[in-house]
Protein backbone atom coordinates (compact mmCIF):
# COMPACT_ATOMS: atom_id res chain seq x y z
CA UNK A 1 0.00 0.00 0.00
CA UNK A 2 1.52 3.36 -1.07
CA UNK A 3 2.34 5.83 1.49
CA UNK A 4 0.56 9.10 1.35
CA UNK A 5 3.15 10.85 4.07
CA UNK A 6 6.26 9.88 1.66
CA UNK A 7 8.86 12.60 0.89
CA UNK A 8 7.88 13.54 -2.95
CA UNK A 9 10.11 13.52 -5.52
CA UNK A 10 12.84 16.28 -6.23
CA UNK A 11 10.36 17.09 -9.81
CA UNK A 12 7.23 17.01 -7.68
CA UNK A 13 8.99 19.35 -4.84
CA UNK A 14 9.57 21.74 -7.85
CA UNK A 15 6.51 21.68 -9.40
CA UNK A 16 4.88 22.54 -5.87
CA UNK A 17 7.02 25.21 -5.21
CA UNK A 18 6.54 26.84 -8.36
CA UNK A 19 2.38 26.59 -7.72
CA UNK A 20 3.02 27.73 -4.52
CA UNK A 21 4.89 30.77 -5.16
CA UNK A 22 3.12 31.80 -8.62
CA UNK A 23 6.51 32.01 -10.23
CA UNK A 24 7.12 30.66 -13.61
CA UNK A 25 10.75 31.12 -14.36
CA UNK A 26 10.28 30.54 -18.22
CA UNK A 27 8.27 33.62 -17.77
CA UNK A 28 9.97 36.47 -19.93
CA UNK A 29 9.12 40.23 -20.37
CA UNK A 30 6.70 38.98 -23.48
CA UNK A 31 4.66 35.99 -21.26
CA UNK A 32 1.16 35.53 -21.73
CA UNK A 33 -0.82 37.08 -18.27
CA UNK A 34 -1.22 33.78 -15.75
CA UNK A 35 -4.87 33.72 -17.24
CA UNK A 36 -4.02 32.95 -20.35
CA UNK A 37 -1.67 30.06 -19.17
CA UNK A 38 -3.60 26.45 -20.31
CA UNK A 39 -2.34 22.91 -19.45
CA UNK A 40 -0.47 23.70 -16.12
CA UNK A 41 -0.70 20.24 -14.30
CA UNK A 42 -2.55 21.05 -10.72
CA UNK A 43 -0.93 19.79 -7.26
CA UNK A 44 -3.50 17.40 -6.87
CA UNK A 45 -3.10 15.72 -10.39
CA UNK A 46 0.61 15.93 -10.02
CA UNK A 47 0.36 13.56 -6.35
CA UNK A 48 -1.86 10.96 -8.25
CA UNK A 49 0.90 10.39 -11.38
CA UNK A 50 3.27 9.64 -8.46
CA UNK A 51 1.31 7.61 -6.74
CA UNK A 52 0.33 5.91 -9.98
CA UNK A 53 4.06 5.16 -10.79
CA UNK A 54 4.52 4.34 -7.38
CA UNK A 55 2.03 1.49 -7.69
CA UNK A 56 3.43 0.16 -11.22
CA UNK A 57 6.55 0.26 -9.81
CA UNK A 58 5.69 -2.13 -6.79
CA UNK A 59 3.88 -4.15 -9.07
CA UNK A 60 6.61 -4.55 -11.52
CA UNK A 61 9.10 -5.25 -8.28
CA UNK A 62 6.45 -7.77 -6.88
CA UNK A 63 6.50 -10.13 -10.10
CA UNK A 64 9.94 -9.56 -10.59
CA UNK A 65 10.44 -11.30 -6.63
CA UNK A 66 7.65 -13.86 -7.69
CA UNK A 67 9.65 -15.15 -10.89
CA UNK A 68 12.96 -14.94 -8.97
CA UNK A 69 11.26 -17.17 -6.58
CA UNK A 70 9.58 -19.93 -8.74
CA UNK A 71 13.32 -20.22 -10.49
CA UNK A 72 14.80 -20.97 -7.17
CA UNK A 73 11.71 -23.39 -6.39
CA UNK A 74 12.11 -25.12 -9.81
CA UNK A 75 16.14 -25.62 -9.29
CA UNK A 76 15.35 -26.79 -6.04
CA UNK A 77 12.81 -29.24 -6.82
CA UNK A 78 14.83 -30.42 -10.28
CA UNK A 79 18.12 -30.84 -8.11
CA UNK A 80 16.42 -32.74 -4.97
CA UNK A 81 13.75 -34.82 -7.85
CA UNK A 82 15.83 -35.13 -11.38
CA UNK A 83 13.37 -37.65 -12.45
CA UNK A 84 9.77 -36.12 -10.81
CA UNK A 85 10.66 -38.13 -7.72
CA UNK A 86 9.16 -41.88 -6.30
CA UNK A 87 5.76 -40.27 -5.94
CA UNK A 88 5.75 -39.03 -9.68
CA UNK A 89 7.14 -41.90 -10.87
CA UNK A 90 4.03 -43.72 -9.24
CA UNK A 91 1.16 -41.07 -10.80
CA UNK A 92 2.83 -40.89 -14.22
CA UNK A 93 2.63 -44.56 -14.29
CA UNK A 94 -0.81 -45.00 -13.36
CA UNK A 95 -1.86 -42.38 -15.90
CA UNK A 96 0.04 -44.33 -18.81
CA UNK A 97 -2.41 -47.51 -17.47
CA UNK A 98 -5.65 -44.65 -17.93
CA UNK A 99 -4.68 -43.38 -20.77
CA UNK A 100 -1.98 -45.76 -23.13
CA UNK A 101 -0.83 -44.03 -26.21
CA UNK A 102 1.93 -46.46 -27.15
CA UNK A 103 0.97 -50.26 -28.32
CA UNK A 104 3.30 -51.26 -25.20
CA UNK A 105 1.67 -49.08 -22.73
CA UNK A 106 -1.74 -50.76 -24.27
CA UNK A 107 -0.60 -53.74 -24.08
CA UNK A 108 0.88 -53.17 -20.62
CA UNK A 109 -2.99 -51.45 -19.46
CA UNK A 110 -4.19 -54.57 -20.54
CA UNK A 111 -1.41 -56.63 -18.23
CA UNK A 112 -2.21 -54.65 -15.39
CA UNK A 113 -5.65 -53.77 -15.17
CA UNK A 114 -6.89 -50.35 -14.88
CA UNK A 115 -5.16 -47.84 -12.02
CA UNK A 116 -7.80 -48.55 -8.44
CA UNK A 117 -8.39 -46.17 -6.21
CA UNK A 118 -5.49 -45.62 -3.90
CA UNK A 119 -6.83 -46.48 -0.53
CA UNK A 120 -5.98 -48.56 2.53
CA UNK A 121 -2.57 -50.40 1.88
CA UNK A 122 -2.76 -48.54 -1.60
CA UNK A 123 -2.29 -44.86 -0.33
CA UNK A 124 -0.32 -45.90 2.89
CA UNK A 125 2.39 -47.02 0.54
CA UNK A 126 1.90 -44.13 -1.50
CA UNK A 127 2.55 -41.86 1.23
CA UNK A 128 5.71 -43.23 2.16
CA UNK A 129 6.86 -42.39 -1.15
CA UNK A 130 5.75 -38.59 -0.80
CA UNK A 131 7.31 -38.40 2.33
CA UNK A 132 10.98 -39.74 0.78
CA UNK A 133 10.62 -37.10 -1.86
CA UNK A 134 9.84 -34.70 1.28
CA UNK A 135 12.78 -35.92 2.64
CA UNK A 136 15.38 -35.48 -0.19
CA UNK A 137 13.95 -32.23 -0.93
CA UNK A 138 14.42 -30.97 2.45
CA UNK A 139 18.29 -32.45 2.37
CA UNK A 140 18.80 -30.61 -1.04
CA UNK A 141 17.53 -27.49 0.44
CA UNK A 142 18.88 -27.68 3.58
CA UNK A 143 15.12 -26.64 4.98
CA UNK A 144 13.08 -28.48 7.56
CA UNK A 145 10.80 -31.27 6.68
CA UNK A 146 7.79 -29.47 7.21
CA UNK A 147 9.26 -26.03 4.88
CA UNK A 148 9.78 -29.04 2.40
CA UNK A 149 5.95 -30.02 2.54
CA UNK A 150 4.86 -26.30 1.71
CA UNK A 151 7.74 -25.83 -0.63
CA UNK A 152 6.66 -28.90 -2.74
CA UNK A 153 3.17 -27.84 -2.16
CA UNK A 154 3.66 -24.22 -3.78
CA UNK A 155 5.40 -26.35 -6.89
CA UNK A 156 2.16 -28.05 -7.46
CA UNK A 157 0.61 -24.81 -7.49
CA UNK A 158 3.18 -23.31 -9.68
CA UNK A 159 3.26 -26.16 -12.28
CA UNK A 160 6.32 -26.79 -11.46
CA UNK A 161 5.49 -30.65 -10.17
CA UNK A 162 2.95 -32.82 -11.03
CA UNK A 163 2.23 -32.33 -14.66
CA UNK A 164 0.88 -35.44 -16.53
CA UNK A 165 -0.75 -37.49 -13.86
CA UNK A 166 -4.32 -38.05 -13.06
CA UNK A 167 -6.69 -35.54 -11.81
CA UNK A 168 -7.86 -37.59 -9.18
CA UNK A 169 -4.18 -38.24 -8.34
CA UNK A 170 -3.11 -34.91 -8.43
CA UNK A 171 -6.13 -34.23 -5.79
CA UNK A 172 -4.64 -37.26 -3.20
CA UNK A 173 -1.29 -36.02 -3.35
CA UNK A 174 -2.26 -32.25 -2.47
CA UNK A 175 -4.66 -34.17 0.46
CA UNK A 176 -1.79 -35.87 1.57
CA UNK A 177 0.37 -32.59 1.68
CA UNK A 178 -2.45 -30.94 3.15
CA UNK A 179 -2.51 -33.58 6.18
CA UNK A 180 1.74 -32.98 6.52
CA UNK A 181 0.76 -29.02 6.55
CA UNK A 182 0.92 -26.73 9.67
CA UNK A 183 -2.79 -26.69 8.74
CA UNK A 184 -3.13 -30.34 8.95
CA UNK A 185 -1.54 -31.46 11.90
CA UNK A 186 -3.90 -28.97 13.75
CA UNK A 187 -6.70 -30.17 12.16
CA UNK A 188 -5.93 -33.68 13.02
CA UNK A 189 -5.30 -31.94 17.05
CA UNK A 190 -9.12 -29.99 16.98
CA UNK A 191 -6.47 -27.16 17.43
CA UNK A 192 -7.67 -23.87 16.62
CA UNK A 193 -4.44 -21.78 14.96
CA UNK A 194 -4.48 -18.55 16.69
CA UNK A 195 -1.93 -15.96 17.50
CA UNK A 196 -1.73 -17.66 20.90
CA UNK A 197 -1.57 -21.24 19.61
CA UNK A 198 0.72 -20.73 16.64
CA UNK A 199 3.93 -22.27 17.58
CA UNK A 200 6.57 -20.37 19.24
CA UNK A 201 9.29 -22.91 18.90
CA UNK A 202 10.09 -25.39 16.67
CA UNK A 203 12.69 -28.31 16.46
CA UNK A 204 15.14 -25.55 14.52
CA UNK A 205 15.53 -23.73 17.49
CA UNK A 206 17.15 -26.50 19.79
CA UNK A 207 20.00 -26.64 21.42
CA UNK A 208 20.36 -30.00 22.50
CA UNK A 209 18.09 -33.35 22.09
CA UNK A 210 15.18 -33.56 24.20
CA UNK A 211 15.50 -35.75 27.02
CA UNK A 212 13.03 -37.50 29.02
CA UNK A 213 12.04 -35.72 32.18
CA UNK A 214 9.23 -38.16 33.73
CA UNK A 215 6.02 -38.52 32.53
CA UNK A 216 2.19 -37.30 34.01
CA UNK A 217 -0.79 -38.16 34.30
CA UNK A 218 -2.06 -38.36 30.78
CA UNK A 219 1.68 -37.94 28.85
CA UNK A 220 5.15 -38.08 29.43
CA UNK A 221 7.62 -34.57 29.64
CA UNK A 222 10.66 -33.72 27.71
CA UNK A 223 13.30 -31.51 29.27
CA UNK A 224 14.56 -29.12 26.23
CA UNK A 225 16.63 -26.53 25.99
CA UNK A 226 16.26 -23.44 22.98
CA UNK A 227 17.49 -20.77 22.07
CA UNK A 228 15.15 -17.53 21.97
CA UNK A 229 14.42 -15.09 18.96
CA UNK A 230 17.25 -12.25 20.91
CA UNK A 231 19.80 -15.64 21.57
CA UNK A 232 19.08 -16.16 25.38
CA UNK A 233 19.02 -19.59 26.16
CA UNK A 234 15.40 -20.84 27.59
CA UNK A 235 15.75 -24.14 29.32
CA UNK A 236 12.24 -25.25 29.36
CA UNK A 237 9.76 -28.96 29.83
CA UNK A 238 7.98 -30.00 26.62
CA UNK A 239 5.13 -31.64 26.90
CA UNK A 240 3.19 -33.31 24.07
CA UNK A 241 -0.37 -32.68 23.97
CA UNK A 242 -2.55 -35.46 25.57
CA UNK A 243 -5.19 -37.17 23.14
CA UNK A 244 -7.42 -38.17 26.19
CA UNK A 245 -7.85 -37.01 29.38
CA UNK A 246 -8.43 -40.00 31.84
CA UNK A 247 -8.05 -37.64 35.13
CA UNK A 248 -10.92 -38.06 37.99
CA UNK A 249 -10.32 -34.23 38.48
CA UNK A 250 -11.20 -33.60 34.54
CA UNK A 251 -14.33 -36.10 34.97
CA UNK A 252 -15.53 -34.63 38.00
CA UNK A 253 -15.23 -30.72 36.57
CA UNK A 254 -16.53 -31.74 33.26
CA UNK A 255 -13.59 -31.79 30.88
CA UNK A 256 -14.16 -34.09 27.62
CA UNK A 257 -12.30 -37.34 28.06
CA UNK A 258 -11.27 -37.46 24.37
CA UNK A 259 -10.39 -34.08 23.28
CA UNK A 260 -9.57 -32.34 26.81
CA UNK A 261 -8.48 -29.44 24.39
CA UNK A 262 -5.83 -29.10 27.30
CA UNK A 263 -3.99 -26.28 25.11
CA UNK A 264 -6.34 -24.14 25.30
CA UNK A 265 -7.26 -24.73 29.54
CA UNK A 266 -3.24 -23.98 30.54
CA UNK A 267 -2.84 -20.78 27.61
CA UNK A 268 -6.74 -19.42 29.43
CA UNK A 269 -4.75 -19.89 32.76
CA UNK A 270 -2.14 -17.88 31.63
CA UNK A 271 -4.21 -15.08 31.02
CA UNK A 272 -6.13 -14.93 33.67
CA UNK A 273 -2.74 -14.66 35.74
CA UNK A 274 -1.64 -11.82 33.77
CA UNK A 275 -4.98 -10.24 33.68
CA UNK A 276 -4.51 -10.75 37.69
CA UNK A 277 -0.84 -9.73 37.96
CA UNK A 278 -0.38 -12.94 39.86
CA UNK A 279 2.91 -13.64 38.70
CA UNK A 280 2.22 -17.90 39.87
CA UNK A 281 2.35 -19.27 36.33
CA UNK A 282 5.39 -20.12 34.08
CA UNK A 283 5.61 -19.10 30.94
CA UNK A 284 3.48 -21.14 28.95
CA UNK A 285 3.73 -21.48 24.86
CA UNK A 286 2.80 -23.73 22.21
CA UNK A 287 5.74 -25.59 20.75
CA UNK A 288 6.07 -27.88 17.67
CA UNK A 289 9.23 -30.70 18.44
CA UNK A 290 10.10 -34.23 16.98
CA UNK A 291 10.88 -36.30 20.23
CA UNK A 292 9.53 -39.55 18.80
CA UNK A 293 12.10 -39.40 15.46
CA UNK A 294 8.97 -38.70 13.00
CA UNK A 295 9.92 -35.67 11.26
CA UNK A 296 6.94 -35.20 9.44
CA UNK A 297 4.47 -36.06 12.62
CA UNK A 298 6.37 -33.89 15.07
CA UNK A 299 4.84 -33.16 18.46
CA UNK A 300 2.68 -30.29 18.75
CA UNK A 301 2.83 -29.57 22.74
CA UNK A 302 2.42 -26.74 25.18
CA UNK A 303 6.81 -25.62 26.07
CA UNK A 304 6.37 -24.35 30.03
CA UNK A 305 9.22 -22.63 31.63
CA UNK A 306 11.33 -24.46 34.18
CA UNK A 307 9.90 -23.46 37.58
CA UNK A 308 12.50 -22.93 40.15
CA UNK A 309 12.94 -24.29 43.29
CA UNK A 310 11.02 -27.14 44.77
CA UNK A 311 7.13 -28.88 45.32
CA UNK A 312 5.53 -27.38 47.54
CA UNK A 313 5.37 -31.20 49.35
CA UNK A 314 9.23 -31.17 49.54
CA UNK A 315 9.67 -27.59 50.38
CA UNK A 316 10.85 -27.23 54.29
CA UNK A 317 8.63 -26.47 57.15
CA UNK A 318 9.92 -23.03 57.88
CA UNK A 319 9.57 -22.18 54.04
CA UNK A 320 5.85 -23.07 54.24
CA UNK A 321 5.51 -20.69 57.37
CA UNK A 322 7.07 -17.59 55.94
CA UNK A 323 4.59 -14.86 55.41
CA UNK A 324 5.66 -13.42 52.34
CA UNK A 325 5.36 -17.02 50.81
CA UNK A 326 1.72 -17.74 52.47
CA UNK A 327 0.50 -14.57 50.65
CA UNK A 328 2.23 -15.51 47.49
CA UNK A 329 0.40 -19.02 47.47
CA UNK A 330 -2.88 -17.24 47.98
CA UNK A 331 -3.12 -16.06 44.83
CA UNK A 332 -2.37 -19.09 43.02
CA UNK A 333 -5.62 -20.16 45.56
CA UNK A 334 -7.51 -17.85 44.41
CA UNK A 335 -6.50 -18.22 40.75
CA UNK A 336 -7.66 -21.50 41.08
CA UNK A 337 -10.83 -20.67 42.12
CA UNK A 338 -11.39 -18.51 39.35
CA UNK A 339 -10.14 -21.02 36.93
CA UNK A 340 -11.62 -23.81 38.76
CA UNK A 341 -8.65 -26.01 38.84
CA UNK A 342 -9.07 -29.24 40.34
CA UNK A 343 -5.52 -30.78 40.89
CA UNK A 344 -3.40 -28.60 42.65
CA UNK A 345 -1.62 -31.30 45.03
CA UNK A 346 1.59 -30.03 46.99
CA UNK A 347 3.35 -31.48 43.78
CA UNK A 348 1.87 -29.43 41.03
CA UNK A 349 3.49 -26.02 42.97
CA UNK A 350 6.66 -25.28 43.69
CA UNK A 351 8.45 -22.82 45.54
CA UNK A 352 11.75 -20.96 45.21
CA UNK A 353 13.46 -18.48 47.71
CA UNK A 354 15.75 -16.22 45.31
CA UNK A 355 19.42 -15.12 46.61
CA UNK A 356 17.86 -11.87 47.63
CA UNK A 357 15.30 -13.68 50.14
CA UNK A 358 12.52 -13.03 48.03
CA UNK A 359 9.85 -16.09 47.20
CA UNK A 360 8.83 -17.44 43.80
CA UNK A 361 5.20 -19.35 44.16
CA UNK A 362 4.97 -21.05 40.19
CA UNK A 363 1.58 -23.34 40.12
CA UNK A 364 2.48 -26.02 36.89
CA UNK A 365 0.05 -28.17 35.30
CA UNK A 366 -2.46 -26.33 34.62
CA UNK A 367 -4.47 -28.64 33.00
CA UNK A 368 -7.86 -30.15 34.89
CA UNK A 369 -9.71 -26.43 34.79
CA UNK A 370 -12.52 -24.42 33.09
CA UNK A 371 -14.44 -27.93 33.64
CA UNK A 372 -18.30 -26.78 32.11
CA UNK A 373 -19.50 -28.80 35.40
CA UNK A 374 -17.61 -26.69 38.06
CA UNK A 375 -19.38 -23.48 38.56
CA UNK A 376 -18.89 -22.61 42.47
CA UNK A 377 -15.22 -21.63 43.36
CA UNK A 378 -15.52 -23.48 46.30
CA UNK A 379 -16.55 -27.09 44.28
CA UNK A 380 -12.98 -28.42 43.73
CA UNK A 381 -12.34 -28.81 47.34
CA UNK A 382 -11.38 -32.13 48.27
CA UNK A 383 -14.10 -34.22 50.08
CA UNK A 384 -13.86 -38.12 50.78
CA UNK A 385 -17.06 -38.68 48.22
CA UNK A 386 -18.31 -40.37 45.43
CA UNK A 387 -18.66 -36.20 43.79
CA UNK A 388 -15.29 -35.18 45.03
CA UNK A 389 -13.14 -38.19 45.86
CA UNK A 390 -9.53 -37.42 44.73
CA UNK A 391 -9.99 -33.68 43.87
CA UNK A 392 -6.92 -31.57 45.15
CA UNK A 393 -8.25 -28.37 45.72
CA UNK A 394 -8.95 -26.67 49.33
CA UNK A 395 -12.31 -24.35 50.74
CA UNK A 396 -12.32 -20.47 49.24
CA UNK A 397 -9.18 -18.47 51.44
CA UNK A 398 -10.09 -17.16 54.47
CA UNK A 399 -8.30 -13.80 54.07
CA UNK A 400 -6.95 -11.97 51.14
CA UNK A 401 -5.08 -8.49 51.13
CA UNK A 402 -6.13 -5.46 49.36
CA UNK A 403 -4.27 -6.04 46.30
CA UNK A 404 -5.79 -9.12 45.34
CA UNK A 405 -8.79 -7.69 46.36
CA UNK A 406 -8.10 -5.32 43.61
CA UNK A 407 -7.23 -8.05 41.07
CA UNK A 408 -10.05 -9.55 41.54
CA UNK A 409 -12.28 -6.34 41.41
CA UNK A 410 -10.45 -5.34 38.24
CA UNK A 411 -11.15 -8.13 36.43
CA UNK A 412 -14.92 -7.69 34.25
CA UNK A 413 -16.98 -9.76 33.06
CA UNK A 414 -16.22 -8.49 29.72
CA UNK A 415 -12.56 -9.33 30.20
CA UNK A 416 -13.75 -13.04 30.96
CA UNK A 417 -15.26 -13.58 27.53
CA UNK A 418 -11.94 -11.71 25.09
CA UNK A 419 -9.78 -14.20 27.21
CA UNK A 420 -12.06 -17.25 26.59
CA UNK A 421 -14.15 -16.41 23.41
CA UNK A 422 -11.43 -18.46 20.84
CA UNK A 423 -10.44 -20.84 23.60
CA UNK A 424 -13.14 -22.45 25.66
CA UNK A 425 -16.92 -23.28 24.80
CA UNK A 426 -20.23 -21.80 25.41
CA UNK A 427 -20.72 -23.50 28.67
CA UNK A 428 -17.18 -23.83 29.63
CA UNK A 429 -17.15 -19.72 29.79
CA UNK A 430 -21.07 -19.60 31.98
CA UNK A 431 -19.12 -21.45 34.51
CA UNK A 432 -16.30 -19.44 34.49
CA UNK A 433 -18.34 -16.29 35.32
CA UNK A 434 -20.56 -18.24 37.66
CA UNK A 435 -17.09 -19.07 39.41
CA UNK A 436 -15.82 -15.23 39.25
CA UNK A 437 -19.02 -13.78 40.77
CA UNK A 438 -19.05 -16.45 43.54
CA UNK A 439 -15.42 -15.30 44.22
CA UNK A 440 -16.29 -12.07 44.33
CA UNK A 441 -19.37 -11.64 46.35
CA UNK A 442 -16.92 -14.07 48.88
CA UNK A 443 -14.48 -11.15 49.12
CA UNK A 444 -17.61 -8.63 50.01
CA UNK A 445 -18.19 -11.10 52.83
CA UNK A 446 -14.08 -10.82 53.91
CA UNK A 447 -14.77 -7.05 53.67
CA UNK A 448 -17.72 -7.31 55.75
CA UNK A 449 -15.57 -9.47 58.33
CA UNK A 450 -12.40 -7.26 58.19
CA UNK A 451 -10.51 -10.18 56.92
CA UNK A 452 -9.29 -7.99 53.84
CA UNK A 453 -5.92 -7.16 55.26
CA UNK A 454 -2.80 -4.87 54.38
CA UNK A 455 -0.20 -6.69 52.17
CA UNK A 456 2.43 -6.48 55.52
CA UNK A 457 -0.53 -8.28 58.08
CA UNK A 458 0.07 -11.91 56.25
CA UNK A 459 2.43 -12.29 59.33
CA UNK A 460 0.24 -11.35 62.23
CA UNK A 461 -0.99 -14.92 64.42
CA UNK A 462 -4.37 -13.77 63.65
CA UNK A 463 -3.76 -14.41 59.76
CA UNK A 464 -1.59 -17.61 60.35
CA UNK A 465 -4.53 -19.15 63.13
CA UNK A 466 -7.33 -18.40 60.07
CA UNK A 467 -5.59 -20.73 57.85
CA UNK A 468 -6.15 -24.50 58.21
CA UNK A 469 -5.72 -27.22 55.84
CA UNK A 470 -9.00 -26.99 54.36
CA UNK A 471 -9.24 -23.74 53.22
CA UNK A 472 -5.61 -22.86 52.48
CA UNK A 473 -2.68 -25.08 50.15
CA UNK A 474 -0.27 -23.86 52.61
CA UNK A 475 -1.79 -25.16 55.22
CA UNK A 476 -2.93 -28.11 54.37
CA UNK A 477 0.61 -28.84 52.57
CA UNK A 478 2.55 -27.44 55.90
CA UNK A 479 0.79 -30.75 57.88
CA UNK A 480 1.84 -32.99 55.13
CA UNK A 481 4.94 -32.07 55.29
CA UNK A 482 5.64 -31.87 58.88
CA UNK A 483 3.69 -35.08 59.05
CA UNK A 484 6.34 -36.67 57.06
Amino acid sequence: MPSLNRQPSIRLQSEIQELSSGANPSQGPDAAPPSQKVGRPRLGELLKQELRQEKIEQAEKAEQDRQQRRAALEQLVHSALPDGGQAMKRLKERAVRKHPKTAAQIWHSVQTGMPKTMKDQRRSAFETLVRADLRALASTGQIAPRAAVDQLTEALGEGIFGQGILKRDRALLLEILGDLSLEGLYRRWNLAMTDDTKPAFTDADLLQVPKPFGAGKSTHVYEVKLKETDGAVLNALFKPIPREDWSYAGWATGIPRYDPQTVMRNLATVDYARKLGFHVIPDTRVALIDVDKKPFDPSLGLLMELAPGEPAERTPASVLARADVRAEVTKLQLLDHLTGEGDRHGFNYFIHIDADDRPTVMGIDNDQCFGEMLTDPDGARYADDSQHRLLEGVGLPPVVDTDMERAIEAMTEDDIHSMLGNKLNTAEIAAALQRYRGLKAHIVQLREQNWVIDPKDWETPQVQALMTPQNSYLARDLQRVAGA
